[in-house]
């Protein structure tokens, strides 16, 4: 399947797509409204509630523009891959921190949790105080790049 064919299928498959998908397939957070499922040889997520999926896209929408002077970038498409990392697992584990404080973990274990609390606390998902979020974000070590073996 050439990566053409993947994505129309992917889009025509999928038509809840999780905001957090690459969150979720790092192992670093999880929610319970996800759905893994398989597509060819990939590992696909879907969300399962859509306000849930709205507030998921508002909240990494609102912490991609605050990441944009932090990382020096202005894109305005998808992040790379590297920085969306950064930017979807540090920033789960920086609002965990914000609302659970020292009871929160290396892992998100409940992505709609979080943002419902969030709600619940601040109001709605414009007030998170993001810049005391950002920390996370900047500070989150990504895996290293494989070295390649050359024989």
């Amino acid at each position: 399947m050439d990566e053409e064919s993947y994505r129309q299928t992917y889009e025509r498959i999928n038509t809840a797509p999780c905001i957090f998908e690459k969150g979720i397939l790092s192992l670093k957070c999880a929610c319970a409204y996800q759905h893994k499922f398989h597509l060819a040889d990939r590992h696909c997520v879907a969300c399962s509630d859509t306000l849930m999926q709205q507030n998921c896209k508002s909240f990494l929408d609102h912490l991609r523009k605050q990441t944009q002077f932090v990382f020096k970038i202005n894109i305005d498409g998808p992040l790379p891959h590297n920085k969306e990392i950064k930017v979807q697992n540090g920033g789960m584990l920086g609002i965990q921190k914000l609302l659970l404080g020292d009871d929160a973990g290396e892992s998100v274990s409940d992505i709609a949790g979080l943002m419902q609390k969030s709600i619940a606390v601040y109001g709605n998902i414009e007030s998170v105080p993001y810049n005391l979020i950002m920390p996370s974000v900047t500070n989150y070590k990504t895996r290293p790049k494989r070295q390649s073996r050359k024989s």
